[in-house]
């Protein structure tokens, strides 16, 4: 029995897109991360209390990569992670970007006082984190300029549902993102996917309302 745990706007948006295409049987939980007595019971579950977290038959699993390569391996025909070598090394560079290079920019630009002790430095923190995570988004749209998905042809369920969970950071950090052309083009492919149609609508997020 796979069980994931997911809190929106978070990153757990990627897991769960894989999931839902994957076609394997799993039930998604929300965890309200702003929560204190939610936070505490799911520390119980995955004891740092980052999300996403994903139970197989009673184990843990955290961390969105290795979450989406046991996906991917559980189900190869669903397109998670391409299976030719070079491919799924160019998949697996593409999320380790997303997730230790744009994601940290991101949260460098609205949660400064994870990056020093000093409020004295949170201005220039969030100042050349939103600067970063900027050119982040423009290197998105650029890729995009000349393929529809992340990986090519191709969609990807882990790299172009990163690539989602980007723009709509995007969107919340009140970035332009509308004059990222390509990658709003994308972003009105994705969402017209069913599973992630799905995804976005049990998670609640306002996406789903603006296509």
């Amino acid at each position: 029995m796979l069980v994931l745990y997911y809190f929106y706007p978070a990153c757990s948006l990627v897991a769960h897109i894989a999931l839902e295409e994957s076609g394997l049987a799993f039930e998604a939980r929300p965890v309200n991360l702003k929560d204190p007595a939610q936070v505490a019971d799911y520390k119980k579950i995955n004891p740092r209390g980052t999300i996403p977290a994903m139970t197989i038959d009673g184990q843990t699993l955290t961390e969105n990569i290795a979450i989406l390569s046991y996906i991917a391996d559980q189900a190869p025909e669903a397109g998670i992670i391409p299976t030719d070598p070079m491919e799924r090394a160019q998949c697996m560079s593409l999320l380790s970007w997303s997730a230790s290079t744009a994601h940290i920019n991101f949260r460098r630009s609205f949660r400064p006082e994870r990056f020093s002790a000093d409020p004295a430095a949170f201005d220039g923190i969030v100042a050349s984190g939103h600067a970063l995570y900027w050119a982040n988004l423009q290197w998105l749209d650029e890729c995009l300029q000349k393929q529809d998905w992340m990986m090519g042809k191709t969609y990807t369920a882990s790299a172009d549902g990163y690539a989602l969970r980007l723009y709509d950071w995007g969107r919340i950090g009140k970035y332009p993102v509308d004059e990222l052309k390509a990658l709003t083009a994308f972003k009105d492919r994705i969402i017209a996917r069913p599973a992630v149609r799905r995804v976005l609508e049990r998670e609640g997020s306002p996406l789903v309302a603006r296509a």
